[in-house]
């Protein structure tokens, strides 16, 4: 293509006025009054001059495109790249000059090494840990420790939570006495230590009540199987057989559950950590920090340290007696997150919730459910430190239990504070219960 057929294109576009040309007897043209050089013997027409868009004829067959928009703000404002017509025979230093302001005036987008910015990319410091070792690694580390003797490795303060979840694991007594000869109760699999000692005469709508309750456990024993059969998802297994189980056993007038699939730890109480190659630059932000810093110690370790987030499923909240709300909203109202747990989340902000499951599906990973149960008690354990903090008191955090389902199955863990560390302790079998049976 000739560079004046470009050039008079690119003016004729932009309306700029027309440079002067001449022609003479030998086929020069003479450019904006330049020194000429001869043209090509191959001639090339110009390219016709496109049409504007308010000349278009509107087409009703014709498919509705977007229009473009050349905004400064829409384009990244970088100078293109250089511009050279290879083999050209028309050697004008202003057509050249003319031809490059042209093109800077255009908007253009910048040259960007895409590949070079991949390869910088770090993975969020929440997925790197996948695995219960990595929770090693925390500045308040995280330990799992599997015993063969649960209860002799747990503080006492536990001991009596152990005995009872024993008697249910063994199914000591659970089973109602009145619904024991009720001809319309099928229980298969009953042995007769599942059956509760006999009682005082049940009135009858107590009566109905408990075989109400039955036929609901037998709907759950149902919707376990065929959640199982045909691959539901987790969330659909929380909401058609976990939250209903949680509703049923756990909830009463002192404890309610409460579903926190999508709550997230305030930044606060996230646990931290410190890598090799942060250690420079922590160090020296620290530094430059420290005229600025106070003595809360959450908020500095927010401020030096990457943290760890993760997520899980439900929690037992407790409801606190008028009393004891008047105690926690004192004590939560001037915290810019007005909360007394290690989420913000609406429900969970003054009210405790000590007890925390995580779900999964038979093909859920219970290494992945245990790490997002340590993420989450870590950040519980911050929380409960931060109120001994600003009450001036310094103790022991109770042991309190963790619970991971899989498709149907329920299992126990407890949750020990070591000091510098805690400890999560639980046995091989240590099943608490199974939605897939009534037994």
């Amino acid at each position: 293509m000739q560079m004046v057929a470009i050039l008079q294109w690119i003016i004729e576009d932009f309306n700029f006025p027309s440079p002067p040309t001449i022609a003479n007897e030998h086929g020069f043209v003479d450019v904006l009054n330049e020194p000429k050089k001869r043209l090509s013997s191959v001639s090339m027409e110009s390219p016709s001059k496109r049409k504007r868009t308010e000349d278009r004829q509107h087409d009703p067959d014709r498919t509705p495109q977007a229009s473009v928009s050349n905004n400064a703000g829409d384009i990244f404002d970088h100078p293109p790249p250089s511009f050279n017509v290879a083999g050209s025979t028309v050697d004008s230093t202003d057509a050249t000059s003319i031809f490059t302001k042209v093109l800077d005036s255009r908007p253009h987008l910048p040259f960007r090494q895409a590949s070079q910015q991949r390869n910088q990319r770090r993975s969020s410091p929440s997925k790197q840990y996948r695995k219960r070792s990595d929770l090693h690694r925390l500045d308040h580390p995280i330990k799992f420790s599997m015993e063969s003797d649960l209860r002799k490795a747990l503080p006492s303060d536990a001991h009596d939570l152990y005995d009872a979840l024993q008697d249910v694991q063994w199914g000591s007594e659970i089973l109602p006495h009145a619904l024991k000869d009720k001809p319309d109760v099928g229980i298969p699999n009953a042995r007769r230590v599942m059956w509760q000692p006999a009682g005082e005469t049940l009135g009858e709508n107590t009566l109905e009540s408990l075989v109400e309750k039955h036929s609901r456990f037998e709907d759950i024993v149902k919707r376990t199987k065929q959640s199982t059969e045909w691959g539901r998802s987790e969330a659909a297994w929380n909401s058609h057989i976990h939250y209903p189980i949680l509703h049923m056993l756990a909830e009463t007038p002192s404890v309610m559950p409460e579903d926190i699939t999508s709550t997230r730890i305030v930044p606060r109480f996230r646990p931290c950590f410190v890598t090799a190659d942060d250690d420079v630059e922590s160090t020296s932000s620290t530094s430059s920090r420290n005229t600025s810093s106070t003595s809360n110690t959450s908020v500095s370790r927010a401020h030096t340290t990457k943290s760890v987030h993760k997520m899980v499923d439900f929690a037992l909240a407790l409801v606190p007696d008028e009393q004891l709300a008047t105690i926690i909203k004192q004590y939560t109202n001037p915290l810019a997150d007005g909360t007394l747990n290690q989420t913000a989340y609406g429900p969970l902000k003054n009210r405790p919730a000590p007890v925390f499951i995580e779900t999964k599906t038979s093909a859920g990973n219970l290494e992945t459910s245990g790490v997002q149960l340590g993420v989450w008690v870590a950040a519980w354990h911050e929380s409960l430190r931060s109120i001994m903090r600003r009450g001036g008191a310094v103790e022991r955090i109770i042991t309190i239990p963790l619970i991971q389902v899989s498709a149907g199955s329920w299992t126990v863990m407890f949750a020990v504070d070591g000091g510098n560390e805690v400890q999560i302790l639980y046995a091989e079998q240590a099943i608490i219960g199974n939605s897939g049976s009534l037994t």
